[in-house]
């Protein structure tokens, strides 16, 4: 036996098919190769098409891993429509796999060498490349800069679905689009400011991410611009040593000097020469044994110059020489400890009474777990740490120093960071479908009638400490209007439903409101009102289909009442709703201008190369709009088991953001078995909410 392939290129997916010599005449079949896949993703075909008789009772007979032989858990078969599933893919080799496959047709078993193919790719790219190791930018030039670098990948990968760059917080300077390029970002609010800043590069795709560290550096350059010491006046004791704090420069570091002008004596001062400066530094310094007289003051103007210029500071500092400069005294140096919250902002002053004159306050040697979490007010010695910062349950000893000219001393704050009393991150209503335990499924209630709905009352539990108040409040998403919640106690009587239809409804609960330590959790209650319909019930159960939209994956199947199981075909149809419940998206329609659904819809219709968004239409979620094409469709009700299969990577916005939220579509069947009739079939109901989230 031997194979005959024949391929060409579609839309960025190849095609093969081959047919059996001895029988080439009774059965071609083909499939699309798989080439955009990587660990962790799923994947499920589509149906393969065929020429001759019918298939079925299709099996993967082998499985090679570039041209070895393997075996394999993560490749399986659907026996009816031949649709190949990929799954476990966690630890699949990087390479080409190929399945030969066998069906049955006309009475006969065929066999089809290496018909499927997989090109499994890494996970992230080997490496980056960088147009430029720099992206330099003028200060003056910030408002009409259009320089930018470009991020090019190295080595196969799967497909990059977004990168991003690593800055700190409050200098997110420069941005990168999806098409890696770099440039100053347009969206920064807040002055822009000079220096070097290393710039990580994060790639995300659909399998993973990686950060690039060391491949490019953002330079705003420009000549000096200001000059600020953290007191900007000092005293020294007549005949002592004298050393400034050091000073901060607005401009460019690079190739940075600082040099006095000149020195300008106050009124009955003598001239000095003895006032010094580190160029490398900016530290201003009087030697010891000076002689400056009593009462002396003495106004330092500085020229500081870098790679892009000279600047004239006049007044940067001032110095007055006293007779006495008090040392400080370590004993009256102390902290009262301070009993703090995770998360919760917190300040520290030093004790009242403290001696000493011109004394500086710095930080010590910082634990691990509180570094870059904490800072200190050289002039006061006052200590915080902002709201949200992620210093761990714990105790610890934080080194302070003060010192002025004639010495320091060192003490300790003692912090103790407690658990947030305010704390939570559950909340439970449950479910009447009998689901345990109860808070690993959505808060889901379905009844059969409208007076079992509204005469439900739902209390929630929580795992907020006891003893703590909460405050709760109501938002209907999707029907549910009039509905009540008592604000103290959380019970919550839903109202306005209709037949067939879902509801939606979203708690949040707060605890310590106005406090420092507040803390809000919101969550989905999800309600189905199902009868039957042309004497047909349609029960899922859960009703509530959580899938992670990264991944993808298939629904229970439902019990369905009431008709012949064979004859019994359903389909979405129309009405299609998403509700946003956390990042960026809008809720809407396919038709809704700026909806996360118009985003979907128009990436569906991209995807199979139409220039048209049909925004009311069902083809995007149709299994038969899309049975020669299922890995197109954003989902679609298996016509066999009426599972419900969400495609991976399909329910993400342009930005590679993945939805966060509920989508809910009517569906339509028949019980004939005719698949021409259900798009125009008056049967029609909701049965099924969809929660995305990439926990799940």
């Amino acid at each position: 036996m031997s194979l005959v392939v024949t391929a060409f290129l579609l839309g960025g997916v190849l095609f093969t098919g081959c047919k059996d010599d001895e029988t080439s005449d009774a059965l071609d079949l083909y499939y699309s190769e798989v080439v955009n896949i990587g660990p962790s993703m799923l994947f499920n075909s589509d149906a393969p098409t065929y020429y001759g008789p019918a298939p079925s009772d299709f099996a993967i007979t082998g499985i090679t891993l570039d041209d070895a032989a393997v075996s394999s858990e993560s490749f399986s078969i659907n026996a009816v429509t031949g649709i190949v599933s990929i799954t476990n893919t966690e630890t699949l080799e990087p390479g080409v796999y190929k399945l030969t496959i066998s069906c049955l047709a006309g009475g006969a078993r065929y066999t089809f060498k290496d018909i499927f193919t997989v090109r499994m790719s890494p996970a992230t790219p080997e490496a980056l490349t960088v147009s430029a190791p720099t992206l330099e930018i003028p200060y003056a030039d910030l408002e009409t800069t259009e320089a930018s670098v470009t991020v090019e990948p190295v080595g196969e990968s799967v497909s990059i679905q977004s990168y991003s760059l690593v800055q700190p917080e409050g200098q997110e300077y420069f941005s990168i689009t999806s098409a890696g390029v770099v440039s100053l970002n347009a969206n920064f609010k807040g002055e822009v400011m000079p220096g070097n800043y290393p710039l990580p590069i994060r790639v995300k795709t659909y399998a993973g991410e990686m950060t690039y560290e060391g491949l490019l550096t953002g330079r705003i350059t420009s000549l000096p611009l200001s000059v600020s010491y953290p007191s900007s006046a000092g005293r020294i004791e007549t005949d002592m040593a004298f050393s400034s704090t050091t000073p901060t420069l607005k401009g460019s570091p690079d190739g940075l000097s600082w040099a006095i002008r000149q020195v300008r004596p106050g009124e009955n001062s003598p001239e000095t020469d003895l006032i010094k400066i580190d160029p490398a530094t900016g530290v201003i310094s009087v030697d010891a044994g000076n002689g400056l007289p009593i009462d002396a003051v003495y106004t330092v103007d500085l020229t500081v110059t870098n790679d892009f210029g000279s600047a004239d500071f006049d007044g940067a500092f001032t110095l007055t020489v006293v007779d006495y400069i008090e040392p400080i005294d370590a004993a009256t140096f102390a902290y009262d400890p301070v009993e703090a919250i995770q998360g919760g902002e917190f300040t520290a002053e030093k004790r009242a009474g403290f001696v000493g004159d011109e004394a500086v306050f710095a930080l010590g040697t910082l634990p691990a777990e509180v570094e870059g979490q904490i800072t200190i007010d050289a002039a006061t010695g006052k200590i915080s740490a902002a709201k949200g910062h992620s210093i761990p349950l714990g105790s610890y000893a934080i080194p302070v120093v003060a010192s002025n000219l004639k010495g320091q001393a060192e003490t300790t704050l003692q912090l103790t960071v407690n658990e947030n009393p305010y704390y939570f991150t559950k909340i439970v209503y449950g479910n009447n479908l009998g689901l345990e335990p109860a808070e690993n499924y959505a808060n889901q209630y379905r009844c059969a009638k409208e007076s079992e709905l509204t005469s439900l009352k739902l209390m929630p539990t929580t795992d907020a400490k006891p003893g703590t108040q909460l405050s709760w409040s109501i938002q209907t998403k999707h029907q549910c209007s009039g509905s009540l919640i008592d604000s103290e106690t959380g019970e919550l009587s839903p109202k306005g439903f209709k037949a067939n239809n879902g509801g939606l409804i979203l708690v949040t609960a707060t605890a310590g409101k106005g406090k420092v330590g507040e803390t809000s959790v919101t969550v989905p209650i999800f309600f189905s009102f199902i009868q039957a319909v042309n004497g047909v019930t349609v029960h899922y159960t859960p009703f509530v289909f959580q899938v992670n939209p990264r991944t993808g994956g298939t629904s229970v199947a439902p019990t369905v009442d009431g008709v012949e199981p064979s004859l019994f075909l359903m389909d979405y149809r129309r009405t299609f709703n998403y509700y946003n419940f956390a990042g960026p998206h809008t809720d809407g329609q396919p038709a809704t201008a700026g909806s996360f659904m118009n985003t979907v819809w128009t990436s569906y219709y991209t995807s199979i190369g139409s220039s048209e968004v049909k925004t009311g239409s069902k083809d995007p979620v149709s299994y038969y709009s899309n049975a020669s094409r299922l890995s197109s469709a954003l989902c679609y009700v298996d016509p066999v088991t009426k599972s419900l299969v969400v495609n991976p990577n399909k329910w993400v916005d342009a930005n590679g953001v993945a939805a966060n939220g509920a989508f809910i579509g009517q569906m339509t069947f028949v019980t004939d078995g005719n698949e021409g009739g259900v798009s125009d079939s008056k049967s029609q109901i909701f049965p099924l909410w969809v929660w995305f989230d990439e926990k799940f």
